[in-house]
């Protein structure tokens, strides 16, 4: 029998798992059978610990800090803001899967997350008490450069909960939760932060207030087990290349879940050209694109949490999670064809309603999808970690995509790059075998 250690669930690996596992045979922390109800304490909190690590970043990363530039650079505003938005990629890159190794790695009597989470959250803020106030340029970036660590921090050890705490036959439910606080993390965050671009320093505040009050939140409600009797790895060189290196051993369904969500971000330059599209593509003039634009953003955000309150339950329900997945990306990919062959704001707009329907399913579902892919419990935070780097990848590559498609097609070949990229995005879900 596998050890319990201070009424924490047994740790399962995976070395002796069958070809032909499916999501209720996985190396899960916690199994089905051990959790025959609904996990509501971890998924609420995780539910508020992504609300706490996704909003300052949305909402700032998007909306406060090109105003921040503006404000204290006005002339460099453009190339000082691409070469932010550059940097803080290339950071998320290499904290995420650094911070969740050594995640992985800690022993505490509060577990080996909710340390990191309080932390991080703790010096994220200073970071960002810091950006607030600054009028320095140097200083600010600085500041945000160095919360971008702890933000990857925060989320690397968050996102843990659900591989640690949760059985796979409940993750379907709490992956919507999930997507649904990815939703008010992002989008509400934007929409919040928006209010304030001419004050910074209370937009940043209010943000801070939120994403604190959800971070605490999040870690009394969890209360994380004690792992401090849990055994650590001896130190040697392939321990080394375990914990900070992609996982060598992790099978073609981790791949091919990279791949998928890598392939899912591409296309994210569509939205990145949207006001272009508008005005120069469909000949809109500017004021009517911007009414548009709202109501598209609109549109897309009702979708997207109806489909994540959804689509979770149902999974869990029919038992399947890459089928929901697989179909929700067909949904972001095949309406790229709408406006490509009637090219006008409300064919646009049918598009971007539709596409966000998709993108809420996929939300909702993709952690735990993710989660049943991985290769090593013990070094779950590390392994999540890479797969958001696939996704960051995918982020960094979109504009550049959409920039060559448009140098060689105009923009009307954005749509059937999307349609695509999607496409091979979907087949690679298809392509994890041992997920149902």
């Amino acid at each position: 029998m596998p050890k319990r250690t201070n009424g924490s669930p047994p740790i399962i690996h995976s070395k002796g798992a069958t070809a032909h596992m499916n999501i209720n045979v996985t190396n899960a922390a916690v199994t089905d059978a051990q959790q025959p109800n609904f996990p509501w304490r971890p998924s609420i909190a995780q539910f508020f610990a992504t609300i706490g690590f996704y909003a300052p970043f949305f909402g700032i990363s998007a909306v406060l800090l090109p105003a921040k530039i503006a404000m204290i650079a006005p002339d460099d505003k453009v190339a000082m803001t691409a070469s932010a938005t550059t940097i803080t990629l290339l950071i998320s890159v290499f904290a995420g899967f650094i911070c969740g190794a050594l995640c992985d790695m800690t022993r505490s009597r509060f577990g080996a997350r909710t340390p990191w989470i309080v932390g991080g959250g703790v010096l994220a803020t200073i970071c960002l008490i810091v950006f607030a106030t600054a009028s320095d340029t140097t200083l600010a970036l600085g500041a945000w450069y160095v919360y971008v660590v702890w933000y990857n921090a925060v989320m690397a050890a968050a996102m843990a909960w659900m591989p640690d705490l949760i059985a796979p036959k409940h993750r379907g439910t709490a992956s919507s939760m999930f997507g649904v606080a990815t939703q008010i993390g992002l989008n509400g965050a934007q929409s919040l932060a928006s209010l304030y671009i001419t004050n910074v320093s209370t937009g940043v505040f209010v943000l801070l207030i939120v994403a604190d009050i959800a971070l605490i939140l999040a870690v009394v409600i969890c209360q994380e087990k004690s792992n401090r009797d849990v055994p650590r790895a001896k130190f040697s060189v392939e321990a080394a290349k375990e914990s900070f290196l992609p996982p060598r051993h992790a099978g073609r369904d981790y791949w091919f879940a990279a791949i998928a969500r890598l392939m899912y971000m591409m296309p994210g330059g569509i939205g990145t050209y949207r006001l272009y599209t508008l005005t120069d593509y469909m000949h809109t003039p500017e004021e009517a694109a911007a009414k548009w634009m709202s109501l598209m953003a609109a549109l897309s955000l009702v979708m997207a949490i109806v489909a994540a309150v959804i689509s979770g339950p149902l999974a869990d329900r029919i038992k399947t999670i890459k089928v929901p997945v697989a179909v929700a990306v067909f949904l972001v990919g095949v309406p790229c064809w709408l406006p490509f062959f009637i090219p006008t704001p409300l064919m646009y707009t049918i598009y971007v309603a539709l596409s966000g329907l998709g993108g809420g399913i996929f939300v909702a579902l993709d952690q735990a999808l993710m989660t049943s892919v991985l290769p090593n419990q013990k070094t779950a935070a590390k392994d999540l970690a890479f797969l958001n780097v696939a996704g960051t990848i995918g982020q960094m590559l979109a504009p550049l995509l959409a920039a060559a498609v448009i140098g060689m097609f105009g923009y009307a070949g954005l749509f059937p790059m999307g349609f695509i990229v999607l496409t091979i995005a979907a087949v690679s879900v298809f392509g994890i075998k041992n997920v149902k």
